[in-house]
C-alpha cells in the first residue's frame, strides 16, 4: 500500500494525538495500538521483529511512511483511535 492512500487518516490521527511513533512506544505495555503501520523500506529484521511483537494487532507495510507522517526517518507508527484504525484497515482490503 502506498502512503498517499492513507495519508489523510494518518493526518487526522496525528491532529487528534492518536499516533504512537517508533517500535519502542508501540510495544510498551501501556500502549494500546489498534493498527501498526511499518515503512516498507525499513530493514527486514526490524519489520519482522515488529510484526512478531504486535501479532495481536493488524500489521500493514506502507511505502513511503515518512511522506504520510510528514516526519523524517519514521519507520513505524501505530494508530490508537478506533474509528481511524478501522478506516485504515478497510482501505487495505
Amino acid at each position: 500500500m502506498h502512503a498517499s492512500d492513507i495519508a489523510p487518516y494518518i493526518g487526522f490521527a496525528q491532529r487528534k494525538g492518536s499516533v504512537l511513533y517508533g517500535a519502542e512506544r508501540i510495544t510498551e505495555k501501556r500502549a494500546k495500538p489498534l493498527v501498526v503501520l511499518a515503512d516498507a523500506a525499513a530493514p527486514e529484521k526490524f519489520r519482522a521483529e515488529l510484526k512478531r511483537k504486535c501479532a495481536a494487532v493488524p500489521y500493514i507495510e506502507v511505502e513511503d511512511l515518512p511522506e504520510a507522517t510528514h516526519r523524517d526517518n519514521v519507520k513505524a507508527i501505530a494508530v490508537t483511535d478506533a474509528s481511524l484504525a478501522a478506516a485504515i484497515i478497510n482501505l487495505t482490503r
